[in-house]
């Protein structure tokens, strides 16, 4: 049961398959007499959202170093959400679905007439701080970024060995101020993962998770084992070392951290213990660049709201029909945006059905995933 928490949730559309002039049809939100789904409705996680200054930019940007297809673009009236997820309520904004090889990128500028300013997340957070990137050791990522111009935060002219394991890492910003992950992998540490890994290597890199940053880590766990139905693959416990100072530059931090596997992608939960990642406590809104949402894609929405009701969250206002799906969002217990969508009708070219790869690895008592 969830505790601690009230969830208002709000629905409205950011969907592909759709034109600006199609009319949105409202459905009021109802789960009374709606029989539970089971947590297996939640099939991933279908689209990170981040908010950016410039599509353009950020296609060039990104699909120069990394698989980034492009697959839909359109621009939509600005009301069509609601207010408590956008302030902007005139004009136009302008939304791109990007296919990537584990999950899809929903991009958003609010204003496509008139770049905005960077905005840096802190590397402590609060909030979603990064997806990140892994590609194979032996062509690394990192390089390609850095010689398009990130700006990288992780101390030193190469990635940071943390362990010995086969596995390097590195922080850095892109022109918008969004944060990623670089993680370059050896043959041995994608051998370690079995077929995972040799899934993953049929590719030059893929995004394998999307970290939140908590100021209260026991919440937020507490709220995504009720959403999933099970809980963290892997935790670690307030750990230090002096490679964490080097990713982060930072000096003497200390990282708790939960790993959970959704279908196709980890959530990554950190908490800095040191210096302490502050609790945020204002809802998060869709216009402020940076990573903005995560989007889990769903089978039977109406069930899944109906057992998560059951469960202490608190549903609220209508939901919005367009394109062929249905999306409701919600705040986690900081203010995050998540969501919940659903296909309606027919068979979905944009699911992520054939790339659920932590399929068989969900449970706490599954095989390790790194």
């Amino acid at each position: 049961m969830l505790s601690r928490l009230s969830l208002v949730i709000a629905a409205t559309s950011l969907l592909v398959g759709c034109t600006a002039h199609e009319k949105v049809r409202v459905v009021e939100s109802a789960t009374v007499g709606v029989q539970a789904a089971s947590h297996e409705a939640i099939r991933g996680i279908h689209n990170v959202g981040i908010t950016v200054s410039d599509i353009d930019e950020t296609l060039a940007f990104y699909g120069a170093a990394v698989p980034y297809e492009l697959v839909e673009r359109r621009r939509i009236p600005a009301a069509t959400f609601p207010a408590e997820l956008l302030a902007k309520r005139d004009g136009e904004v302008e939304i791109a679905f990007i296919r990537t090889p584990t999950v899809f990128l929903r991009l958003l500028d609010i204003d496509p007439d008139n770049a905005a300013e960077p905005n840096r997340r802190p590397v402590i957070g609060p909030g979603y701080t990064h997806i990140c990137f892994q590609s194979h050791a032996a062509a690394p990522k990192y390089d390609r970024f850095k010689e398009l111009g990130l700006d990288m935060v992780s101390r030193g002219d190469r990635p940071v060995d943390l362990g010995g394991y086969g596995v390097t890492y590195a922080y850095g910003y892109d022109p918008d101020g969004i944060m990623i992950e670089m993680e370059q992998l050896e043959t041995r540490a994608i051998a370690a993962s079995g077929e995972l890994g040799r899934k993953k290597i049929g590719h030059t890199a893929w995004i394998s998770h999307v970290a939140n940053v908590t100021g209260d880590k026991p919440a937020m766990v507490e709220f995504y084992s009720t959403i999933l139905g099970y809980g963290p693959k892997r935790e670690i416990p307030p750990t230090k070392r002096q490679t964490f100072d080097d990713i982060a530059d930072m000096d003497d931090i200390e990282i708790a951290a939960s790993w959970f596997d959704v279908g196709n992608l980890q959530i990554e939960l950190w908490h800095y213990t040191k210096p302490k990642t502050p609790v945020h406590d204002q809802p998060r809104m869709l216009d402020e660049i940076g990573y903005s949402s995560v989007v889990f894609e769903v089978i039977d929405l109406a069930g899944t709201a109906a057992r998560l009701e059951s469960e202490g969250m608190v549903f609220a206002g209508q939901s919005f029909e367009l394109g062929g799906r249905m999306i409701r969002f919600a705040r986690d217990p900081e203010g995050n945006l998540i969501a919940f969508q659903e296909r309606l009708g027919g068979s979905d070219p944009y699911s992520i059905e054939s790339v659920r790869w932590f399929a068989e690895t969900r449970s706490p008592t599954g095989p390790k995933v790194d």
